[in-house]
């Protein structure tokens, strides 16, 4: 009861950003091995290619997420290595890495007793962790299940029970689904188990498999059976199966109009997903700029600039009331309860923060990719906006100076780069400093002829 409490509340401070992303630890693999034997503390292994796009993303994006910091800071002991490099090399071969980034979670034995590679979100990347304490913890290792399996291949009821063992694990079950599908009557394709392992899986299910294919050609049967509200499971599905067949560098424009199809019947709240987002997150990842930002301009022009502080204000309020109570119907020790507290209080203005974390990004994706005069004054107007919801934020007033600056409002531009120098961390400061040396000298702080949308190089400020 104890550990799942621990769990619950690392989750739950994951969800209020409490901490600065994961921690890891310095030293060798032995004196970390010491560590979690005389603390008994299991520990996740990050082992990476430092010339890898993909482990570069997690290591920008992901691990210095708050939300993420603190599930794998409480729950694990975390380390990482270079799969080339010192110690990297022979860590390698011992656990057979082939791909990267490749998260391994060892107990104090060094026994690997969950691993999963790959680009993950950060809410998908938060499920490894309870996937992998939960194989820690469990009595019937999967490696039994995958000897039975040879044999009870054609068994239905087996092969139900062992997708949904490798779901909770986290590991690969598409092919067993399809497998599962065809074996089963059609009238059975439709069920609530079935749909159950739908909704577990949307996130790894792509185009190609039977699954996804059955469920597209008979959703009107699906939402038949299970009244309108299907359409919001739909939706995550065509919306997950574009990530996973543009990821592959697919395109399928016919998942993105089921997409907006079924979003259209889903009920709308004030604040939260829209539909120009579908098309922006589309667009970016089929890399066709002209299209994504005229997507992007809809939407900060029409929705996000109208947005009023009080409507914004409004969601974080009601968020922090939910939390609050969700948080006061579980006991916790003192100490945790004192941290959830503090959690909750720094969230009051979470969604104030996302809104202008947008305006900035796509205030930034104009001022790198645009000449157009109009464009670029929309863009101002939008980084403006981001500034009125967080004023002292150094990369939103970077952001509006560069805009200014290629406007060709030079004094203005350096006077709002130097405030931006004024509140900038320490690790930013030199290339700030940089850019207000460009203006001052009236020099460019932009590039042509830049990659686009979608490639390598972009990335949210």
């Amino acid at each position: 009861m104890k550990r799942q409490l621990i769990i619950i509340s690392s989750l739950l401070l994951s969800i209020l950003g409490f901490s600065q992303g994961i921690e890891f630890k310095h030293g060798t693999w032995k004196e970390v091995l010491e560590k979690a034997r005389q603390i008994n503390k299991p520990i996740f292994l990050n082992v990476y290619k430092s010339s890898s796009v993909p482990c570069k993303r997690m290591n920008n994006e992901v691990f210095p997420l708050a939300e993420v910091g603190n599930v794998y800071n409480t729950n694990f002991i975390c380390y990482q290595l270079d799969v080339e490099k010192g110690e990297g090399i022979e860590i390698g071969k011992k656990y057979n890495i082939d791909m990267y980034p490749t998260y391994l979670f060892i107990d104090r034995n060094e026994k690997c007793f969950f691993r999963a590679a790959g680009v993950k979100e950060a809410k998908e990347f938060i499920a490894l962790s309870t996937s992998a304490l939960f194989a820690m913890n469990d009595t019937i290792p999967i490696t039994v299940w995958e000897k039975e399996y040879i044999e009870k291949k054609n068994d239905t009821t087996f092969l139900l029970a062992y997708i949904n063992k490798r779901s909770r694990l986290s590991l690969f079950v598409a092919t067993l689904f399809d497998e599962y599908l065809k074996l089963i009557p059609e009238e059975e394709r439709t069920s609530d188990a079935v749909l159950e392992v739908y909704k577990k899986e949307v996130h790894s299910l792509n185009e190609h498999t039977f699954a996804v294919e059955y469920l597209l050609k008979n959703k009107a049967k699906f939402i038949g059976k299970h009244n309108n509200s299907f359409n919001d499971y739909l939706y995550q599905t065509a919306n997950h199966t574009i990530w996973n067949d543009v990821r592959s560098k697919s395109k399928n424009d016919e998942l993105l109009a089921i997409a907006v199809e079924a979003y259209d019947q889903l009920p709308k709240n004030t604040i939260g997903g829209q539909r120009d987002e579908i098309y922006i997150d589309y667009y970016f990842w089929t890399r066709e700029t002209e299209k994504y930002m005229k997507y992007a301009t809809n939407f900060c022009n029409n929705y996000l600039v109208k947005l009023s502080a009080d409507s914004i204000d409004q969601t974080d309020q009601m968020f922090v009331k939910r939390l609050t109570e969700q948080s006061n119907s579980i006991t916790y020790s003192e100490d945790i309860s004192k941290s959830i507290e503090q959690a909750i209080s720094s969230s009051k203005h979470m969604t104030r923060d996302r809104i202008g974390d947008k305006l900035n990004n796509f205030a930034w994706e104009v001022f790198k990719r645009v000449s157009d005069t109009e464009t670029l004054k929309d863009a101002l107007r939008w980084s403006g906006r981001s500034l009125e919801l967080s004023i002292n934020d150094p990369r939103r007033l970077d952001t509006y100076a560069n805009l200014l600056h290629k406007l060709g409002r030079k004094e203005e531009a350096i006077a709002k780069e130097e405030e931006a120098l004024r509140y900038a961390a320490e690790k930013d400061r030199k290339g700030f400093t940089e850019t207000l040396l460009k203006m001052k000298a009236g020099e460019k702080t932009w590039k042509e002829n830049i990659d686009p949308i979608g490639s390598d190089v972009f990335y949210i400020r």
